[in-house]
């Protein structure tokens, strides 16, 4: 492969990686010619092997790197990497920083993480190393380096390369302890998200990991110019690996040549890939974008994930932008479930004959949710999930399931010259905001701009303390009055049923409310959609109402929803927990409402609609000349009332759905066609907007919208 300093474009472009993880053993069922024919059956760009660190699947040369009992004489890297060169694939070699055999800890006992008693931590007969100390940052870039040099591999994967790895608790050791007390003049304290040291030792994690990936970063390129580092890191639905980890990707994105994100566990939401692939998009659009989608179920790492999950799995990862990677676990085991193998290989076969549509496509999407990690953990707190979470969730849905097209972004990125492509910003509980992005926010209102906020938005600094004057009061033309809470078995009251955020609402009187509301006061011009009805219980602390006594007896004049104009712009301010309340019970109305929001906030006639079911996903990318809209088809089962739904089993047909596309100005519909099969479809024009019929829909398709000048 060529090492010149010009040749350092080969990750550039869709790609379809697969990740091949050996486990101790395998090698002698290994064999170079029929592995990379392997892979090349699934279309394969490039693919990813099992390396070092841990344990080497190479014959190193590094004292006390040990080597795979299973490998005898070979050496793996030496036998595969030429034959995937020959046939014109690239690999990665996989590293995993987490743990070392505990031999080393005797001759550099200051390489290994500590609990706060100062025992080691184990983890299969391994202890946990610490990222702040000389193995992350010394042995590790030898055993990198070896890997690039020896072996001409053609970038590194990292996996586990975090603080508290497997599930161990916060390192205490000594690195740690003197690093931490020199910058902050305090010792490393106990959990407790009430005590501004330990939400500042936090973030010095987020800080420590993010310089560890800067520093391989470094050490790659200087090694060898044209090799990839990408390192694990996942968003929002792992929280519990992520937070004492230290992943925050916004810090690495410098230091990253493939923003990647991990996508494996399945007890989640259906849509964490949409999510993780629309805020990798926004955060890196002039990048190339990967993520990782497992084969397997994580803790059964032998045993086929549905087709009907992974289908939906992959599309959107790759309808948002993104090129996939398929994670295979234990392929050389003598037990395996070899069902989804075929569908897969299908599933990067029909995305190596679409390339053409996904080469450079950027989304079009003209609405932006906001997510904020400091809000997650700052204001979160000990209740991540409820606090705050649970309201970005709450707007995924709704906007997905009302088929508007939408971005995710960082609120870290949020500047004036990002927000001027959006007719809509939701913000929702943003309660930690910095005053850079709340006066960007504003100007963005201000000038025209669209914007939605809930609850304690922008009550916080980024450190979690509260603000003395909330940062978007005027902004929403709202001042605070006091908070009420436990407000279960409670209602909105409609006031005026014509009000534009209560289109479509039907024939009723009121729609349900849950848990607290900040009591504000609308400004002068301002409107007052819906107000709050009282509890309507039997007595204190009753959990359901008796039906003889369940009438409402009070109303109030407190909104719970108040809209109205800033400067050129429009606002919203949901004062309840609607979004949250939306994710757990699923009320349409919920959604109706929100979904209104965004558009009567961006103030124009959509550019695309869609009349589909609403487990129909849709997403807006564009290509020069060209709009591509991705119909996705998430698989259905039973509904739980757990706040999320099970990834699902079945993939239920969809029969014409309607898809309209009103085209930029000075441009017309050329033809419109179908990426599966290529066959134009017949056309009609609607109010502006040019309307196909998909005849049907299996799992994900493509509407490939052509323009022409006028």
């Amino acid at each position: 492969m060529n090492n010149s300093a010009t040749a350092i474009s080969w990750w550039e472009g869709p790609h379809r990686v697969l990740l091949l993880n050996l486990r101790e053993g395998d090698e002698p069922k290994v064999e170079a010619e029929a592995l990379v024919a392997a892979a090349k059956e699934y279309r394969a760009t490039a693919f990813c092997i099992s390396g070092g660190g841990i344990v080497a699947f190479y014959q190193t040369k590094i004292a006390g790197h040990r080597i795979s009992d299973g490998l005898g004489g070979r050496d793996l890297l030496a036998e595969i990497i030429p034959v995937a060169h020959r046939e014109g694939m690239r690999v990665l070699a996989r590293i995993d920083p987490s743990c070392a055999p505990k031999s080393l800890a005797i001759e550099h006992p200051e390489w290994f993480a500590r609990d706060r008693k100062g025992n080691f931590c184990e983890v299969s007969e391994h202890y946990v190393t610490c990222p702040n100390a000389e193995y992350y940052r010394g042995r590790i870039v030898e055993v990198v380096r070896e890997m690039l040099l020896r072996y001409d591999a053609d970038g590194i994967w990292n996996n586990q390369g975090k603080f508290a790895a497997w599930d161990t608790g916060a390192c205490y050791c000594n690195t740690c302890q003197s690093m931490f007390r020199a910058e902050s003049g305090q010792a490393i304290p106990d959990e407790n998200w009430d005590d501004p040291v330990w939400r500042q030792y936090n973030e010095w994690r987020y800080r420590r990991i993010a310089d560890w990936v800067a520093l391989m970063h470094r050490e790659i390129h200087a090694v060898k110019r044209d090799a990839v580092f990408i390192a694990a890191v996942q968003l929002m639905e792992s929280l519990e690996t992520i937070r004492p980890g230290g992943w925050d990707i916004d810090y690495w994105l410098e230091h990253q040549d493939i923003p990647t994100f991990e996508c494996q566990r399945r007890h989640t939401a259906p849509w964490w890939p949409g999510i993780q692939a629309k805020y990798l998009s926004t955060l890196a659009p002039d990048k190339p974008r990967w993520m990782t989608v497992s084969y397997f179920y994580p803790w059964w790492r032998l045993y086929a994930a549905p087709e009907a999950e992974n289908r939906p799995w992959i599309a959107q990862q790759v309808a948002n932008g993104v090129s996939p990677w398929l994670h295979i676990n234990g392929g050389y085991s003598d037990l395996f479930d070899r069902r989804g193998l075929a569908p897969m290989k299908e599933v990067f076969q029909r995305l190596e004959r679409w390339q053409g549509y996904l080469d450079g496509a950027k989304s079009q999407a003209c609405v932006a949710l906001v997510l904020s990690r400091h809000t997650q953990d700052n204001y979160g707190r000990d209740k991540p999930h409820a606090r705050y979470l649970d309201f970005i969730r709450g707007w995924y849905c709704a906007l997905q399931e009302a088929h508007i097209p939408f971005d995710v972004i960082s609120d870290k990125l949020v500047t004036a010259e990002r927000l001027k492509v959006y007719q809509s910003v939701v913000i929702s509980n943003l309660a930690c905001v910095s005053d850079a992005t709340a006066a960007a926010l504003d100007a963005y209102a201000r000038a025209g701009g669209g914007l939605i906020a809930g609850f304690d938005a922008g009550r916080f600094a980024m450190d979690g303390t509260p603000r003395d004057t909330p940062a978007f009061a005027g902004t929403l033309g709202i001042s605070y009055e006091g908070r009420r809470e436990g407000l279960k078995s409670s209602y909105a009251k409609l006031e005026d049923r014509d009000d534009p955020l209560l289109d479509d609402i039907g024939d009723t009187d009121l729609i349900p409310n849950e848990g607290a509301l900040i009591e504000v006061k609308a400004g002068a011009g301002q409107t007052v959609p819906l107000t709050l009805i009282p509890p309507v219980i039997a007595h204190s602390g009753a959990t359901i109402s008796i039906p003889e006594y369940s009438a409402i007896r009070a109303t109030t004049d407190i909104p719970v929803v108040v809209r109205g104009d800033c400067g050129k712009g429009r606002v919203v301010y949901f004062a309840n927990t609607m979004e949250a309340l939306y994710y757990h019970y699923g009320f349409p109305d919920l959604a109706r409402l929100m979904a209104n929001a965004v558009r009567w906030t961006a103030g124009a006639a959509p550019a695309l609609e869609v009349e589909a079911p609403d487990y129909v996903d849709v997403t807006q990318m564009g290509q020069p000349g060209r709009s591509l809209v991705h119909l996705i088809n998430l698989p259905l089962d039973k509904p739980l009332n757990t706040g999320w739904r099970h990834p699902g089993r079945n993939l239920v047909p969809v029969h014409d759905i309607v898809v309209r596309l009103r085209p930029p100005a000075g441009q017309r519909i050329a033809e419109v066609r179908l990426a599966s099969n290529e066959n134009r479809l017949q056309t009609t024009m609607q109010n502006g907007a040019c309307a196909i019929t998909v005849p049907a829909l299996s799992d994900h398709e493509i509407v490939v919208f052509e323009f022409e000048k006028e």
